[in-house]
């Protein structure tokens, strides 16, 4: 929690009630609220729905939304972000909200769905598709490059459950932390 603070990462710890499900839990879990930006923290990005993540995967989120989707926004459609719309963070559910099979990382507070980015100037850039070439290949950017920040990446494309948002998580897929699942 120290690290999330001195990132200039808003947070709020919170406490989970017991889970049906002993699979899910969180270890230190944290309410993201906003990301500041420098210089000297003065702007910030807000995440209006709180998602809750675990303080490992909430640092992540953080620095790849300071670090690379800002500047890639600002760079390429000259507009600062303003918040990010994303899912609840945390659920005790199966992958792809399956019956059966897999828990899912959201189980563990490991991932986030990224719905859109609200940008200053009043605009969205919505991860659906939705016509604009320009505003596609700045998504498409935003997608490949987090990659290199996230074990799995999915989103519109990679199949019906991510049409409309992009998932990034930091689950260990085999015995290393560097094999991807980008689609």
């Amino acid at each position: 929690m120290d690290r999330l603070s001195a990132a200039g990462i808003e947070f709020e710890p919170v406490t989970l009630p017991p889970a049906v499900n002993p699979e899910c839990a969180i270890a230190t879990p944290v309410q993201l609220k906003a990301v500041k930006l420098p210089p000297r923290w003065k702007t910030s990005i807000r995440l209006p729905d709180e998602p809750t993540l675990s303080c490992q995967f909430g640092e992540r989120f953080g620095h790849w939304l300071r670090d690379l989707v800002a500047p890639l926004i600002a760079g390429e459609l000259a507009v600062e972000l303003k918040s990010v719309h994303t899912g609840p963070g945390y659920e005790c559910r199966n992958r792809n909200r399956a019956e059966i099979g897999k828990i899912s990382a959201h189980a563990s507070g490991l991932a986030v769905d990224v719905v859109s980015f609200e940008l200053a100037n009043g605009g969205t850039l919505a991860i659906k598709p939705n016509g604009d070439e320009h505003l596609r290949a700045t998504v498409d950017a935003i997608r490949v490059a987090a990659c290199g920040w996230f074990t799995t990446v999915l989103g519109p494309g990679s199949d019906v459950a991510h049409a409309e948002h992009m998932h990034v998580d930091i689950l260990q897929h085999g015995s290393s932390d560097r094999y991807r699942i980008c689609q």
